[in-house]
């Protein structure tokens, strides 16, 4: 069987959960955490703890660890970040990560890739609604143009590198309003999960498995 690895954020932690089951039996299911730090060395940055990926620079900062180090024995990478990079600070309205570098970052992860056997499906970003995510938190503000406008940066970049992309944006915007998706400022209901997991398991599917 081919073996999965999935590298995002907390939105791929909360599908990830169903998307596991689903795989079962067609597909070995792998995800970031903590089992792939070096746990004695205190000076380990950010990007190498925990289960979330992070902005883009995390994910490179974390795959090149992976790489460098022979950690990487997958055969599929699931890419899905930039929610994170979007975050603007709400007082100057500064990305946490701006385009041009988002863009960067994804292509020295497409190098990066490019040597190994190692084929990549890249994940869309899912939806903001704007006023249900300023409600609820006042540290940093997020945008649904800014996620729009990074798809549609990353879309250009994925499709000239010939990477399967799935449209989780698309698929989740079609579900419902802000109202019925999400159980707080940008994270999504158990339903919700469960359907992201079922639409992506079939994508894979039907990439890899028909």
């Amino acid at each position: 069987m081919d073996k999965l690895f999935v590298l995002g954020d907390s939105i791929s932690m909360d599908y990830g959960v169903y998307l596991e089951q689903m795989l079962e039996g067609s597909m070995m299911y792998d995800r970031k955490k903590d089992r792939y730090a070096i746990n004695e060395n205190q000076d380990l940055p950010d990007a190498m703890r925990g289960a979330n990926g992070g902005d883009s620079g995390m994910v490179l900062q974390y795959l090149s660890y992976l790489v460098s180090n022979h950690l990487f024995d997958h055969d599929i990478l699931l890419l899905n970040c930039g929610l994170h990079d979007i975050k603007r600070n709400a007082l100057t309205g500064e990305l946490q990560v701006p385009l041009e570098q988002y863009l960067a970052n994804l292509q020295a992860v497409l190098r990066l890739i490019q040597p190994l056997e190692v084929r990549i499906v890249w994940v869309r970003t899912t939806p903001v609604d704007d006023a249900i995510h300023e409600e609820q938190i006042k540290k940093f503000v997020r945008f649904n143009q800014d996620v729009m406008n990074y798809n549609e940066a990353a879309d250009r970049i994925m499709g000239a590198a010939g990477v399967m992309s799935i449209d989780l944006y698309g698929f989740t915007q079609r579900l419902g309003d802000g109202k019925t998706l999400f159980c707080d400022h940008v994270h999504y209901v158990e339903q919700i999960r469960r359907q992201q997991a079922a639409f992506i398991a079939g994508c894979l599917h039907s990439k890899y498995l028909s």
